[in-house]
């Protein structure tokens, strides 16, 4: 299970988003509860919760945007509807929201069954609900309420990870950025961390004892993979709009090519980009031989965008939220549990910073060093151009 908290609103947009879902089909509504007279009628419409959950809002001028949005998805189809939908009522609880007025709607659309959670961070004596450290806390309710211990996952998580095949400490640590975590040296060791608690720490000495050369036989294989497959999946770069703790920019970028590969072949594909920027280059993790490559070693990047498609067509495309929903569920899923749902169609690009898109040229797959390097070394995080 993992639980993302998504961003507030002055609307209560994601009453609509939600209530749309179910009016087309694709969501059910399984709680509706501290609503008052509300509870008791047999029709509401979504602009009852709306208002109900603004005239509660009305109790603190001070809060800006009293919308409360959080997910809780399950792996796969591993948890019904009832059973996401009774974890979701015994976390609200936890953070403080079990007496406000709340909706748990139901997600199925996608691979991966998951309930949104909705309500108003203002409680019935107009004081706001806290959210000092509501990640950390979001987090560790969930791990309590499943009997997870955070530390131990991300045991396992250095121990999957090492057991990776990789050429450099870049590779190593894009493997544990990939799976949410913050990175930092210290001492001479890596600590991971997420929401600012370090939950683990790795030997730097052990990493680089771990260091191999290319899997030239391998990197030859997924070469005819690409080869064999993109003719029939576009590579066509998607700038998805995000806002996750995971991401350095609010842009993360994929493609059809990139959902098809991860779900059927278990190759996953990381595109690269500066704040801003067209993406340059991209990283291959390949799940079935676990092994780490720079996406040069097998394809470069302009090779790739120029099999199967016209020119024009390997442009970077901006879409909408649901041109994506539509080019990928996967692709919609990984990354918008983690988007705003304030973004609107026309406003995507201009927020950010993607509205001038250019087709990606071969001088645009520059090294990282010119663009990232010395931001992402005093992070702590991964320098991609060593990939």
């Amino acid at each position: 299970m993992i639980i993302k908290i998504l961003s507030s609103s002055a609307s209560f947009s994601a009453v609509r988003y939600n209530t749309d879902k179910i009016d087309r089909g694709m969501g059910e509504l399984m709680v509706a509860k501290n609503f008052g007279a509300l509870d008791h009628l047999s029709e509401i419409r979504p602009q009852d919760y709306i208002n109900y959950f603004k005239l509660l809002a009305a109790g603190n001028s001070r809060i800006s945007k009293p919308q409360f949005h959080a997910v809780i998805s399950a792996d796969g189809k591993s948890a019904s509807a009832w059973e996401l939908s009774v974890l979701a009522e015994r976390w609200l609880e936890k953070m403080g929201y079990g007496k406000n007025p709340y909706l748990i709607v139901f997600h199925a659309d996608t691979d991966h069954h998951h309930v949104h959670l909705v309500s108003c961070r203002v409680n019935r004596d107009g004081k706001k609900i806290s959210s000092g450290f509501e990640r950390i806390r979001a987090v560790a309710a969930l791990n309590a309420l499943q009997g997870i211990d955070a530390e131990m996952v991300c045991k396992k998580d250095i121990i999957s990870a090492i057991a990776f095949r990789f050429s450099t400490a870049a590779q190593f640590k894009l493997l544990l950025e990939n799976k949410g975590y913050r990175l930092r040296e210290l001492d001479g060791r890596l600590e991971l961390f997420r929401y600012g608690k370090v939950f683990g720490r790795v030997d730097m000495n052990l990493i680089n004892a771990r260091l191999s050369a290319m899997d030239k036989r391998r990197a030859a294989q997924l070469r005819q993979m690409f080869f064999k497959y993109l003719p029939a999946y576009s590579p066509r770069l998607v700038p998805v709009p995000i806002s996750d703790y995971r991401s350095l920019s609010p842009v993360r970028y994929s493609s059809e090519f990139a959902a098809f590969a991860l779900k059927k072949l278990g190759i996953e594909i990381i595109f690269h980009s500066a704040e801003g920027k067209l993406p340059y280059g991209y990283t291959i993790i390949d799940h079935p031989s676990q092994h780490v490559f720079k996406g040069s070693e097998v394809m470069p990047l302009k090779e790739m965008l120029s099999i199967g498609v016209s020119s024009q067509s390997c442009e970077v495309e901006v879409l909408d939220r649901l041109d994506v929903l539509h080019l990928s569920k996967q692709v919609a899923e990984d990354y918008y549990l983690g988007a705003d749902i304030e973004f609107h169609n026309e406003a995507v690009a201009a927020e950010h910073g993607v509205n001038d898109i250019t087709p990606l040229e071969l001088k645009d797959d520059i090294d990282d060093e010119a663009i990232l390097g010395r931001k992402r070394a005093r992070k702590g995080m991964a320098r991609i151009n060593t990939r």
